[in-house]
C-alpha cells in the first residue's frame, strides 16, 4: 500500500521519520498528534519515488544530479532528468490507489486536493527549501492526481533546488508527496511567529493575509494586509489594503476572482484569535519562530503547513549578514533577467567590477561574488563590496552607497573594522601612476575606442549572418561578446573620471556650503552639451513638432498606427526613418537581450510621438535645454561669490571636468546599447538555427503564441550553451529551455524583493507604509504641483503631458517621456544615474529612491514633487 492516511501515522511509531515521509508530512504529523486541526491528508511515502526512479537512466538518481551541480553541464542533466521524471511510471498499484482515493472523497473537496513536495531536507531547522519544490492546488480526478505527483518528483531536478542543496552540502535528497484536501478558504496567508526573547516582556505575530486561497500571498504574487497582534490576539498595528482580486476555486479551476470590498480587513476577530491561540499553542510545545501558512473557512482556522522559520536559503555568495542590494544594478537592468542576459549581463558585471578595483589598487579576492541573483534579479552584494572598497583609506562605505541612492550603509560600516591598509599603501605609486596616466589619456582612448568601434560595427553589418555556416556564427557569438568586454573597460574608466570628477566637486563645495553640498554640485553640472542620453527625447520631439504641422501624419499618430507603414510619406515618416536609423537600438530595459528594439519593434517611439501630441504645445528642446544651462549659470555664480580666488578657479575647473567626464561616461553607455544591439542581432540568426537543429523547440513556441508575446527560446540558454550547440549541431538542449522558461515565467510572477535587506528576503513583505510625505533622493532641482501618473510596466500609452511620472526605474528608454512630465518619482536610483542627468538637464524636478511609490501614489492623486528636498507631499486628503 502507497497511500497512508496522515491519521494512520500518527499511530504508528517511528512512521513519522523524516527520512520516509519526507519533512513536510512529519510536521503535518506532529501537529495532528498535538491537536491542531488539520485538513485531512495522505502521504505517498519516499519509497514510492525511489522505485520510480528504478525504472529510469541512472542519470535522474538525485545523487548523481547533486554531485553534478556546479558542472558545466549540470542545467542540461537536470532539465533531461525533470523531462524523464515527468513522463514515470507510476509504481504498480498506486494508480489504482489513487482512483480509490479520488472515488472515496471527492464528494468532499469541493475544492479539490494540493499536492505538496514533502522532500527528505524539507521544512527542517536548518533547511526549508521553501519555493524550490513544487506545489500544484485544485487537482482533481485521478489522472490529474498522478500527473500532479509526478510533477512534484520532477521539482527536485530544478537547477536552483539542486544548487540550493549542494550549497548546503546535501549529497542525497528523497520526495515525498502529500495529497491534501483543501479547505474552502474565505481567508488565508501566512503567521510568522516568535522564540522567547528573554528581553522582551511579551511576544508579537505578524500576519500577512488575503481574500480567498494564501498562494499569492505565501508566493509573494499579491499585497496582503498586515497585521501585528499581541499574545492574545488584539491587533497592535494593522494596515489593510484595497484588496481587488481572490484566488478561489469554480467550477474545478483556479481562478482570481474580482472582490469589491475595498479596504476591508480579510481576517475576523474570530480568526484572528484562533492565530493568537495556535501561535501561543506552538512556543509552548516548540520553542522557535514558527513560519505557519493557515487558510479559514467560516467556521474554523485550520493550519495547511508549519516551518521553522529559521531555514532560508541565500544568494548565491552571501550569507546571514551580507547585505543585498539592487539599487546600482537593479536600476541598469530592473525586473528579471533571461539566462542569456545573465550570462552576458552577469558576467560584464562581475568583471567589470573587479577591473575597477584592480584599478584603484584593491585586492579582490577570488571567492568573491560581487553580483548574485535574487529571484532572477540582479543584486550587488554590498558588503563584499563594500569590504574591498573599504581598503582605499579615503573611501568611506556610506558615500558611496548613498550615491548610489542605496541604503543599509550602518549594517555594511559596522560590518567593515577589520580592513587593512597596508597593502593598498604598498601599492600606491603604482596604482597613483597607473590612474593618472588613465585620466590624462581617457579623451585620446575614447577617440582610439570609437574610431575602432565605427569600422566593427559597419564590418557587422555589412556581414549576411544568415549565409555563414553554423561555426562562423558561433565565432561571432564570442567575438561579440569580446567586444562588449572592451567597450566596457573604457566605459568603466570614464564612469570612474566621472564619479571622482563629482566627489571632489562636493568636497569643494561643502567648504562653503555644507548643508547644500549635494544639490549644488548636481545643479552646477547641469547644462552638458550634447550629452549623448539626451538625443533620443529631443529627436523625438522634433519628430512630434513635424507631426504636429503634418496632418496627414497627426491622424495617422492618433489613430494608433502600429507601424511606419501605416504613416504616409512625407516629413515625418522619412525623420522617424531617420530616427530609428540613430536610435534603434534603443529600448526601455535595453540591457535584457530579450527586449526587442525600437528599430524591430516602432510601437513604443509611435506611442511617445502620440503622448507628446496630446499636449497643447510642444515645449522646444532646444529652448528647454538653454533653461537647464541659464540656471547652472545662475547658480555657479551665486557659489563663486562666497569664494576666495583660488577656490573659484578650482570651482570651474572641477565643474568643467564633471561636465565633461559626465558627457562621455554617457557617450560610451550609448556605445554599450550598440554593442547589445549587435549581441541581439547575432543570437535572433541563432535562435533560426536552434529551431531548425531542434524542431520541439519550435513546437512549444507555437503552443504559447496565443497568449502574447514569446521570448525566443534562444534567451534561455547561455552563451557558451549557445556556442556549444553550434559547433557541435547539438540538438538535446530543448528540456532545459522548457525548465528555464517555466523558472522565468515564475520569477515574473513574483514582486520584486526589497530593494535592500540582510541575508535573505523575507517569504512575504508587508506593504509600504507611507504618511503625506514621501521622501526620496533629490536628482533634479525644482518644485512642481501635478496629478499622478503611475506606470508599472513599459505600456506608456496612458500618459498624459504635464503629469508627474511615478515607475519603480528609469533608463534612456524612457527619457522621450521627460520633455513632457511635470516631474518624475522613481522608486529606485541614485543622483548620478543616467536617467536623473538627463532629468537635470532637461529642467524636470525629481525625486529618486522613494520606498514603495508605485504601491503608495494612486494615478489621479495631486502631488508636490520638490526636487531640492527630496520629498513628494500627497495634496489630496
Amino acid at each position: 500500500m502507497w497511500l497512508t492516511p496522515l491519521s494512520t501515522l500518527t499511530k504508528k511509531r517511528g512512521a513519522d521519520d523524516p527520512k520516509i515521509v519526507g519533512g513536510k508530512a512529519s510536521r503535518l504529523v506532529w501537529l495532528v498528534k498535538h491537536g491542531f486541526a488539520v485538513p485531512d491528508a495522505w502521504v505517498l511515502g519516499v519509497d514510492a519515488f525511489t522505485a520510480a526512479l528504478h525504472e529510469l537512466p541512472p542519470a535522474c538518481d538525485p545523487k548523481q544530479l547533486l554531485r553534478a551541480t556546479g558542472g558545466r553541464s549540470a542545467h542540461e542533466r537536470a532539465a533531461e532528468a525533470r523531462e524523464l521524471i515527468l513522463k514515470a511510471v507510476l509504481p504498480r498499484g498506486l494508480g489504482v490507489e489513487i482512483d480509490e482515493l479520488w472515488r472515496a472523497e471527492s464528494a468532499r473537496s469541493p475544492w479539490g486536493f494540493a499536492v505538496r513536495s514533502s522532500s527528505t531536507c524539507e521544512d527542517g531547522s536548518m533547511l526549508s527549501m521553501a519555493g524550490l519544490a513544487q506545489t500544484r492546488l485544485a487537482v482533481f480526478g485521478d489522472e490529474d492526481i498522478s500527473e500532479a505527483i509526478r510533477a512534484v518528483w520532477a521539482s527536485i531536478a530544478s537547477g536552483r533546488a539542486l544548487g540550493y542543496l549542494a550549497a548546503h552540502g546535501i549529497r542525497d535528497v528523497g520526495m515525498a508527496v502529500v495529497i491534501q484536501r483543501m479547505v474552502r478558504a474565505e481567508a488565508a496567508g501566512v503567521m510568522f511567529t516568535q522564540h522567547r526573547d528573554r528581553r522582551a516582556r511579551a511576544r508579537e505575530r505578524v500576519v500577512n493575509v488575503g481574500f480567498g486561497l494564501g498562494a499569492p500571498v505565501v508566493d509573494g504574487t499579491s499585497t496582503p494586509d498586515m497585521l501585528r497582534l499581541d499574545e492574545k490576539g488584539r491587533v497592535i498595528e494593522s494596515l489593510i489594503v484595497d484588496k481587488r482580486a481572490a484566488l478561489v476555486v469554480e467550477n474545478r479551476v483556479l481562478v482570481r476572482k474580482e472582490v469589491t470590498s475595498g479596504a476591508q480587513p480579510a481576517l475576523s476577530e474570530a480568526r484572528t484569535r484562533d492565530l493568537a491561540e495556535i501561535a501561543l499553542r506552538l512556543e509552548k510545545l516548540d520553542d522557535v519562530a514558527h513560519d505557519v501558512e493557515f487558510a479559514c473557512d467560516e467556521a474554523k482556522t485550520w493550519i495547511v503547513q508549519v516551518r521553522p522559520a529559521t531555514g532560508r536559503g541565500f544568494p548565491a555568495g552571501g550569507n546571514a549578514t551580507t547585505v543585498w542590494s539592487s539599487v546600482n544594478v537593479g536600476e541598469a537592468l530592473p525586473g528579471v533577467a533571461t539566462p542569456m542576459t545573465w550570462s552576458v549581463a552577469g558576467a560584464f558585471s562581475e568583471e567589470g567590477f573587479r577591473r575597477a578595483f584592480a584599478t584603484l589598487g584593491c585586492h579582490v579576492p577570488k571567492s568573491a561574488r560581487l553580483v548574485g541573483n535574487v529571484h532572477g534579479r540582479f543584486y550587488l552584494n554590498l558588503s563584499e563590496f563594500m569590504r574591498i572598497a573599504a581598503q582605499v583609506p579615503w573611501l568611506d562605505p556610506r558615500t558611496l552607497v548613498e550615491l548610489g541612492g542605496g541604503s543599509g550603509a550602518d549594517e555594511v560600516a559596522a560590518q567593515i573594522t577589520d580592513v587593512s591598509h597596508r597593502g593598498f599603501y604598498a601599492r600606491l605609486p603604482l596604482t597613483a601612476t597607473r590612474l593618472l596616466q588613465q585620466q590624462l589619456r581617457l579623451d585620446e582612448d575614447v577617440r582610439k575606442f570609437e574610431e575602432w568601434a565605427e569600422r566593427a560595427l559597419k564590418l557587422h553589418h555589412a556581414l549576411d549572418l544568415a549565409i555563414l555556416p553554423d561555426e562562423g556564427l558561433a565565432r561571432t557569438v564570442t567575438d561579440s561578446q569580446t567586444m562588449l568586454e572592451r567597450t566596457g573597460t573604457v566605459m568603466l574608466t570614464c564612469a570612474s573620471s566621472s564619479l571622482g570628477a563629482h566627489m571632489a566637486l562636493k568636497s569643494l563645495l561643502a567648504r562653503v556650503s555644507p548643508i547644500d553640498a549635494d544639490r549644488l554640485a548636481q545643479a552646477l553640472t547641469a547644462g552638458i552639451r550634447d550629452l549623448e542620453s539626451a538625443r533620443p527625447a529631443i529627436g523625438l520631439m522634433r519628430v512630434a513638432a513635424l507631426a504636429q504641422a503634418e496632418p496627414e501624419a497627426r491622424v495617422a499618430l492618433e489613430g494608433e498606427a502600429r507601424g511606419l507603414d501605416a504613416i504616409p510619406d512625407g516629413p515625418t515618416r522619412r525623420a522617424l526613418v531617420s530616427f530609428l536609423d540613430l536610435y534603434g537600438d534603443r529600448a526601455v530595459r535595453e540591457p535584457e537581450l530579450s527586449t526587442p528594439r525600437w528599430k524591430e519593434d516602432p510601437r513604443p517611439v509611435l506611442t511617445m510621438l502620440r503622448v507628446a501630441l496630446r499636449g497643447e504645445t510642444l515645449e522646444s528642446p532646444t529652448r528647454v535645454l538653454e533653461h537647464a544651462r541659464a540656471q547652472a549659470a545662475t547658480e555657479t555664480n551665486k557659489v563663486l561669490e562666497r569664494m576666495n580666488l583660488i577656490e573659484q578657479t578650482a570651482l570651474r575647473h572641477l565643474v568643467a571636468r564633471a561636465q565633461k567626464a559626465a558627457r562621455m561616461r554617457e557617450r560610451m553607455r550609448g556605445w554599450v546599447t550598440r554593442v547589445l544591439g549587435l549581441i541581439r542581432d547575432v543570437l535572433l540568426d541563432g535562435q533560426r538555427r536552434l529551431l531548425r537543429l531542434m524542431p520541439e523547440i519550435h513546437d512549444d513556441e507555437r503552443a504559447l503564441a496565443p497568449s502574447g508575446f514569446v521570448v525566443p527560446s534562444v534567451f534561455f540558454l547561455t552563451v557558451d550553451e549557445l556556442v556549444s550547440t553550434l559547433r557541435n549541431a547539438r540538438s538535446d538542449l530543448a528540456p532545459l529551455v522548457r525548465l528555464r522558461r517555466a523558472e522565468h515565467v515564475r520569477d515574473l510572477a513574483r514582486p520584486d524583493p526589497p530593494v535592500t535587506f540582510v541575508g535573505a528576503p523575507q517569504a512575504v513583505q508587508p506593504p509600504p507604509v507611507g504618511g503625506e510625505v514621501l521622501r526620496g533622493i533629490p536628482a533634479s532641482s525644482g518644485v512642481v504641483e501635478a496629478k499622478v501618473r503611475v506606470l508599472v510596466n513599459a505600456d506608456m500609452s496612458t500618459f498624459q503631458p504635464g503629469e508627474v511620472l511615478v515607475v519603480r526605474t528609469t533608463d534612456v528608454g524612457w527619457t522621450p517621456l521627460f520633455l513632457m512630465a511635470a516631474g518624475i518619482v522613481t522608486e529606485l536610483g541614485g543622483a548620478l544615474s543616467h536617467a536623473a542627468i538627463v532629468a537635470r538637464e532637461f529642467g524636470v524636478p525629481s525625486v529618486v529612491n522613494v520606498p514603495g511609490v508605485t504601491l503608495l501614489l494612486r494615478t489621479g492623486e495631486r502631488v508636490r514633487v520638490d526636487g531640492d528636498q527630496g520629498t513628494v507631499e500627497r495634496l489630496d486628503k
